[in-house]
């Protein structure tokens, strides 16, 4: 709860600035949407590690939810929708105002939702630049053709088949998107049937990706110094090192996840049960 509070700290302290625009935004800008029950996760992180690795853009926290509930969160998807189309409000209104800059969207878990349908939603003739999707809760085989005609980029998949949220509550809850008992695509990666694979960039779990704070559970691939080598790449180019190269290791099928196993990361700690249980995994980049 002490992450809670903090965060809800800092949003107080952002809101005093509410209207003013940030000097920062005349060299681009990038929306961070954290998960459901916007517990805070990666939202100081991620600015970070993105400064620290050279971007000179704005990162804004997008706020999304109702509640500190994710369960409830995530199945309010009214609520996620409405979101949604204030954010496309929210980007148009900065191409308008700086049409030849760039707009990226990070997002985590069911906030992954609410960035690609904001996307959809974007009018002729704003375009977002890239898209990143963290432990994403939309399901795996999501039709992302709309998504990619507002996007001059990529998607960028990052996924974990360790992620037990993923693996445990959302089977059970649905995915952001309404789909029940299905992969999500930071389990198994994002797969759309209706086209686009092209230029969606899936992203596993590899053993490297340790050293810098992804562990491959469901929230700590927003860890700072993870977001400073990989991530930000994806939003200024020649920073970070991007994807790491296929790993050779082929992974392993883990244990089903108990309530203990969700416990664990819903409360932002380290999971000693992954650690124990991992045998290897793929990287893999489409």
């Amino acid at each position: 709860m002490r992450r809670v509070r903090m965060y809800w700290a800092l949003l107080a302290g952002l809101a005093i600035f509410a209207g003013c625009m940030d000097p920062r935004e005349e060299f681009g800008k990038t929306y961070y949407i954290d998960g459901a029950g916007n517990w805070g996760f990666g939202v100081a992180e991620v600015a970070r590690g993105l400064q620290a690795a050279g971007y000179r853009g704005h990162v804004e926290a997008y706020l999304w939810t109702t509640s500190f509930n994710p369960a409830i969160d995530q199945v309010n998807r009214p609520a996620a929708h409405l979101r949604a189309a204030i954010l496309t409000e929210k980007i148009q209104e900065y191409l308008r105002n700086h049409p030849r800059n760039d707009v990226n969207i990070i997002a985590l878990s069911a906030g992954t939702g609410i960035a690609v349908w904001a996307v959809e939603a974007l009018g002729a003739p704003h375009k977002v630049n890239n898209l990143v999707l963290l432990g994403s809760s939309l399901s795996s085989d999501y039709d992302m053709r709309a998504a990619l005609a507002k996007t001059r980029g990529q998607v960028y998949v990052y996924y974990s088949r360790y992620d037990t949220i993923l693996d445990g509550p959302v089977r059970l809850l649905g995915t952001i998107d309404g789909k029940m008992g299905v992969d999500a695509a930071g389990l198994v990666g994002l797969h759309p049937r209706g086209g686009g694979r092209d230029r969606i960039v899936n992203i596993g779990w590899a053993p490297q990706y340790q050293r810098y704070g992804w562990t491959g559970a469901h929230t700590d691939c927003t860890s700072e110094p993870f977001v400073r080598r990989y991530i930000a790449a994806h939003v200024t180019p020649g920073t970070g090192a991007g994807p790491a190269p296929r790993a050779g290791a082929a992974w392993s099928s883990v244990p089903a996840a108990s309530f203990a196993h969700w416990r664990w990361e819903l409360l932002g700690q380290a999971n000693p049960f992954v650690h124990s249980e991992r045998l290897g995994s793929t990287s893999e980049v489409n």
